[in-house]
């Protein structure tokens, strides 16, 4: 039979109802084989821990993310049938994370600097997405720092130059700073207060600013003395109120009480353990031990409260615990500890042992 010219008749492979049978088949088996949602971190043969055997393990590497697929979530029989005739979709992945923030849903919010845009990955849930629209046709250009503040998510742009202000669900509410901030980096949100502390690196200064984005006050300057900083890249507030502020180019890091008030410097110029070539990422656990990532040791640094060193973690690579310029740090209530591997391209997470603390 000729075909018309409005149809086209297609050879099939043997008969049409051993096609027909063919293809039950492959949506029965695609049906019935749909991915199941599997733990987070798998374990891995040998556990990776610092310190290494046979000293007494105080910290663990529990797994990486670095694409949406990381979150292993629940595929059903039909969708892995759709992928297999249309093949998948586009997945999100992280292209130079930058900063971390965990909110109490476990929801982790990633800064992706080079991506221009907002990852959020429900640790719970499963579920993924990503947000950079602000007003008109404006996005984010250039995402460096992340803090959760209650249901809204505050977000440094280094190239906007400004606050920019998302709900969870990543819908664009309000900007500020434009007036003030010249190259925002590290952002983070001071719960005794209220108030939104922002390093800014060009203007080597620390500013404060109320959760509507009113300027209370600016910290600093250029220069070496207490209270002054060269370069402030990221910043941490932990409970009690204290800011710690990578200085980053004067190889320190700060620490100031709850009233703003310098305490004591971390740091110096070196080449060896307790000294910094790139301070960057800064965060707090619950024992109050601080940990600093250095971009150019590749590596953590952890120290106790009195600023004495006590480890490192890592080293340069690309395996489990091993870093290529890590940038941002956050450590959350269970001692969880989220570090933005941006050149990697992944956020890896360890564990504080609850048996021992650095």
């Amino acid at each position: 039979m000729l075909a018309s010219r409005n149809h086209i008749h297609l050879k099939l492979p043997g008969t049409t109802g051993q096609f027909v049978l063919s293809l039950t088949l492959v949506i029965m088996l695609c049906c019935g084989c749909g991915s199941s949602r599997g733990n987070l971190f798998g374990e891995l043969d040998e556990p990776v821990v610092w310190p290494e055997p046979p000293e007494q393990a105080r910290i663990q590497y529990l797994g990486e993310l670095s694409t949406e697929d990381d979150l292993k979530r629940e595929v059903s029989g039909m969708a892995a049938f759709g992928r297999f005739i249309f093949g998948r979709e586009d997945i999100g992945v992280l292209v130079s994370p930058r900063s971390v923030a965990l909110d109490d849903e476990e929801r982790l919010f990633i800064a992706d600097t080079s991506g221009g845009v907002m990852h959020m990955m429900d640790l719970e849930g499963r579920k993924y997405g990503q947000f950079s629209k602000l007003e008109g046709d404006e996005t984010l250009l250039s995402p460096v720092g992340v803090v959760v503040v209650g249901q809204d998510i505050y977000v440094t742009d280094s190239a906007l130059g400004k606050v920019c202000v998302f709900s969870t669900e990543g819908k664009y509410k309000f900007s500020f700073g434009s007036d003030t901030l010249q190259r925002p980096s590290g952002i983070a949100y001071n719960g005794v207060q209220g108030t939104i502390y922002v390093a800014d690196a060009k203007r080597h200064s620390i500013d404060i600013f109320d959760v509507h984005g009113r300027h209370v006050l600016t910290m600093g300057g250029h220069g070496t003395g207490n209270g002054m900083f060269n370069f402030p890249t990221y910043i941490w507030i932990d409970k009690k109120g204290r800011l710690y502020v990578s200085d980053t180019l004067n190889y320190r890091v700060q620490i100031f009480g709850a009233d703003g008030k310098f305490l004591r410097s971390i740091g110096k110029h070196g080449n060896r353990p307790g000294y910094f070539a790139h301070p960057c990422g800064i965060a707090t656990d619950s024992h109050g031990n601080i940990y600093v990532s250095d971009k150019q040791f590749e590596n953590i640094q952890i120290f106790n409260s009195a600023g004495q060193i006590l480890m490192a973690v890592g080293g340069e690579g690309h395996g489990p615990g091993e870093f290529w310029l890590p940038a941002g740090i956050f450590i959350d209530d269970s001692d969880r500890i989220f570090i933005a591997d941006s050149f990697n391209r992944r956020v890896q997470v360890l564990q504080l042992l609850e048996a021992e603390k650095p």
